[in-house]
This record gives C-alpha cells, structure tokens and sequence, in this order.
C-alpha cells in the first residue's frame, strides 16, 4: 500500500491501548503528530487529550466530536475526525488489537484529515481469532530470540543495556 504525496499543514496523532488498570479502551490523540508520542507524554503530558471506551455501550460519536474539539479541529474536519476515531475503535475491537495508532493524522491545506502513517499491534492471546491477521504474520520482522522463545510457547522480551 503506497500513499500519494500529500502536502501538510498540520500533525496530529490518534491511537488506542487498552488500560489493564481499567480494562477498557484508552484513545489518544495530540496536536504533536509526526513525533514519538512517548516523548510527548513525558515531556508535555497536557498535550495527550484521552478519551475511555466502555466496554458496554463501545466508543460513541460524541466522544470523537469531543477529541476533535478539543484538538482545535473545525467544520468538516469534526465528523472527518469522528468517522476516524469511530472506524478505529471498530478495527481495535474486532480484530483483538492491543495497540493501534496514526502517526500522523494530517490536515492537508484544504482543510481534509488524512491518515499517513499507521500501526497495529494484535493481542497474541487471540491470535487463533484471528486467521487473516495471522497469516500475515511476518517472523523476520520480530527480535530473532522472541521468535526462537514463541516456538516452544515461552514469552521472552528482549532488553536494551547491560546486566
């Protein structure tokens, strides 16, 4: 998938986690688009507006209208934002993720959001869910001794520095 060239006028990051502390859906979004967001975080954490799913009702129209007010978004740009936001909790629930994210979300100098970069991360519990997504599943792009250790059914994460 190759994206065309698209001139920005503005960044913006969206993307979800699950809280294990709340067991729900966490959505994130920031005017710092295009930037590692764990470096927002720390350094300007006011920055990360969050928006919590509850797991009864799911992610609901006002709470990506809210998001998107708050990022300062305008006019279409809102129901733009909103149809993201709502698409993006759908994908996060039906295929298991644990991680999925925009970065950046740009609004383009005719005043339209457009998604430039994204990722995902699946839940590796659900993975027997989730065929399609597992048999994209590419070893060569995971750390060689994660891969090795999930062979034999262990979970190993590999660390940066000395012991």
């Amino acid at each position: 998938l190759v994206e065309s060239l698209t001139d920005i006028d503005q960044e913006l990051y969206l993307g979800a986690v699950v809280d294990r502390g709340t067991r729900r859906i966490v959505f994130m979004a920031s005017t710092e688009g295009g930037v590692e967001i764990e470096k927002v975080a720390e350094e300007t954490p006011e920055k990360i507006l969050k928006a919590e799913v509850d797991p009864l009702v799911g992610a609901q129209p006002y709470q990506g209208r809210e998001l998107a007010f708050k990022l300062g978004l305008e006019g279409k740009q809102i129901g733009q934002f909103t149809k993201i936001f709502l698409g993006l909790a759908k994908l996060f629930e039906e295929c298991d993720l644990a991680l999925v994210e925009i970065n950046p979300l740009v609004i383009t100098p005719a005043g339209d959001l457009h998604c430039l970069d994204a990722k995902i991360g699946v839940d590796g519990n659900a993975l027997y869910r989730q065929k399609k997504i597992h048999e994209m599943h590419d070893p060569s792009q995971e750390d060689s001794r994660e891969a090795e250790a999930a062979k034999w059914e262990l979970n190993y994460v590999a660390l940066d520095g000395n012991i």
